[in-house]
């Protein structure tokens, strides 16, 4: 039983240094920034509701019934 315990103990991994924090002054977070307000003003009227993208919409309005199959 004691044979279980006695084995040599592996080295610990070395720590990886830190991440840099992300500067919200840079240019790719200024441009994201940028993107993301553009896409919100985009966003107006019928657009905005719209939560589909285009390939899974129709292409035109049709009076079509529900349940038909065509």
């Amino acid at each position: 039983m004691s044979s279980m315990f006695s084995h040599a103990i592996p080295p610990a991994p070395t720590p990886q240094p830190p991440a840099p924090m992300p500067d919200p002054e840079s240019p790719a977070a200024l441009e994201a920034k940028r993107r993301s307000q553009m896409d919100v003003m985009a966003r107006a009227g019928r657009t905005s509701t719209i939560l589909t993208a285009p390939e899974n919409r129709g292409s035109t309005y049709s009076a079509a019934k529900l349940g038909s199959a065509a």
